[in-house]
């Protein structure tokens, strides 16, 4: 199957690497099963994932470093073979057809070299031709994708002249290219400042509002709440929860969190405990005379502390803080 039979028309005539016709609509986009990756040496870095993604959906992947979160995409893309389980896009087998998968795919790896001597608007016009468009589509695509990127001050500057940041947004943009009706994101806004960071959740909003199912791994939580319909962690190789922010929060037992310091150490640890109300936490910071102190509704923050023990990088909270 070429590059140019899986193209689609979008309602303005412009064609798109979109499913092919061997491809199943009606599918989740994105549908693993007992997803297991083992190792030599019998080291398993995925243990039976079980997870799918629908058209139009976000969802993001956290867990701690070493989790299997990369393995796992890496599954998802064909770029590992599984040891056992399997995965679908739009109902294609990626194993016994991973060509024919990954022609429904835009990926950005999170490593990945780029064509140094290249100019910004020649690498993305080249992987446009790459994915079945004409030449004046390409230019087309190439210029959309550095406007949505903000890259296009930077389009005649060569790739390898540009900071990590704008390279990433660069990898981003070869993702895009094309509106495939899949994107698999491994930590796509890693590097960027906040700006750039939030730059980029509009442009994975906007892929997903046209229809595309977008999966992407983050550390940041601010990024999975903001971004995300469905959250998904990994720990040790495991899926120990996926869901949305809501089903996630329902897991958790006391829903109200107090943050303090101890007014004897101020320049220790902030301390955290959990109530079940807002009023038992009021009651026990009145109790313990605390003057400094947050109290604020449990966040996906808390559900990841609870699951993996460890806190996720994250920015400067914003709650609001209290006194007595």
């Amino acid at each position: 199957m070429s590059w140019r039979s899986t193209q689609t028309v979008d309602g303005r005539g412009r064609r798109g690497v979109g499913a092919c016709a061997a491809s199943d609509a009606r599918a989740p986009a994105l549908r693993a099963r007992g997803l297991v990756k083992r190792y030599r040496g019998g080291v398993e870095a995925n243990r039976g994932i079980d997870l799918e993604v629908n058209a139009g959906e976000v969802v993001s992947v956290l867990g701690p470093n070493g989790a299997g979160k990369t393995t796992f995409l890496r599954q998802v893309t064909t770029e590992l073979r599984p040891t056992e389980g399997g995965v679908e896009v739009f109902g294609v087998d990626a194993v016994a057809a991973p060509l024919r998968a990954k022609r429904l795919m835009g990926v950005t790896p999170q490593e990945a070299g780029l064509f140094e001597q290249l100019k910004v608007r020649e690498h993305l016009e080249l992987f446009a031709r790459l994915k079945g468009l004409s030449k004046a589509e390409a230019r087309a695509a190439s210029r959309e994708v550095a406007e949505e990127l903000g890259l296009a001050p930077e389009s005649g500057k060569r790739v390898g002249d540009l900071s990590g940041g704008q390279r990433r947004r660069v990898l981003l943009g070869l993702a895009l290219l094309g509106r495939p009706p899949l994107l698999v994101l491994d930590e796509p806004t890693t590097g960027l400042d906040p700006a750039s960071r939030r730059a980029v959740w509009d442009v994975i909003r906007r892929a997903a509002s046209r229809g595309a199912a977008v999966i992407l791994s983050t550390h940041y939580i601010e990024e999975a709440e903001r971004l995300s319909d469905r959250v998904a962690v990994i720990l040790d190789g495991r899926l120990v929860a996926f869901g949305t922010l809501e089903e996630l929060l329902g897991r958790l037992e006391r829903s109200y969190r107090v943050s303090y310091r101890d007014p004897f150490d101020p320049e220790g640890e902030t301390r955290s405990l959990y109530f079940e109300s807002f009023a038992e936490a009021r009651g026990h910071v009145q109790e313990e005379g605390l003057s400094e102190y947050t109290v604020a509704r449990a966040s996906l923050e808390d559900v990841y502390f609870a699951l993996t023990g460890q806190r996720a990088t994250e920015e400067a909270s914003e709650e609001v803080a209290c006194g007595v």
